[in-house]
């Protein structure tokens, strides 16, 4: 069956279609923000601007592949420049130009590159996975590893039967904060608190930074520069 061409005339991301004008005949229709997952299309969502082919079905459009993507602003893709220039004076390399992390985060892609190559360079607290936290039997020896280089002979153990922890050196207990199944970073918190307290006092260069659902370890001002980045905290 014959394709049909469009140009991508506006996008409403609340409701999650794109509006199509056609080529030829009458429209506009309606398609996808994103093209189907089957497609093997990037997972991009559509801007206006782009030019795609498609087959019409009534008032939509199914099958939409890209003819030509719009480019993002200029001043996203200097931004990005500017972020991978600072991130290799922490030693960070991150294998995309600052045109393909612009494009990402402009079309508000399915896949953050940019924050799985950074988490995978900087050690987190939870590793999602591997499993759930609360059925993570490796979380405190991942914990204790992470922070040798800068607290040697530092230790964590949960406190038989008390929802605790003890933090050594010094024996300080930690009770565990309230959470559940959906939010078990609450549960981890008073003790991050803790371990980060004991980091400042002891000079040492890197505390764990929140990042959406999980921390990572970094210096501060790194973790500032990707907070202001949206590289780290929600989407």
């Amino acid at each position: 069956m014959a394709r049909d061409a469009f140009t991508v005339e506006d996008v409403n991301a609340q409701h999650g279609f794109a509006l199509l004008r056609p080529d030829s005949g009458e429209g506009p229709f309606h398609a996808p923000l994103y093209p189907e997952p089957e497609s093997d299309a990037p997972p991009f969502q559509l801007r206006k601007g782009d030019r795609v082919t498609g087959q019409r079905r009534g008032q939509s459009v199914t099958e939409v592949a890209w003819v030509t993507r719009a480019e993002p602003p200029y001043e996203l893709v200097e931004r990005m420049a500017e972020l991978l220039a600072k991130l290799e004076q922490w030693e960070l390399k991150v294998p995309a130009t600052a045109l393909e992390l612009a494009e990402h985060h402009w079309r508000q892609s399915r896949e953050d590159p940019l924050r799985s190559e950074l988490t995978s360079q900087l050690p987190t607290f939870f590793d999602w996975e591997l499993s759930h936290p609360y059925k993570d039997g490796a979380l405190l020896e991942r914990l204790e590893a992470a922070l040798q280089p800068y607290l040697p002979g530092f230790a964590v153990r949960p406190l038989q039967g008390r929802e605790a922890f003890v933090v050594d050196p010094g024996g300080h207990e930690v009770e565990a904060g309230e959470g559940d199944w959906d939010a078990p970073a609450t549960t981890f918190e008073p003790l991050i608190q803790r371990v980060n307290a004991v980091l400042e006092q002891a000079g040492a260069p890197v505390r764990w930074v929140p990042t959406g659902n999980d921390w990572v370890l970094a210096p501060p001002a790194l973790a500032e520069l990707l907070v202001l980045n949206n590289v780290l905290g929600p989407r």
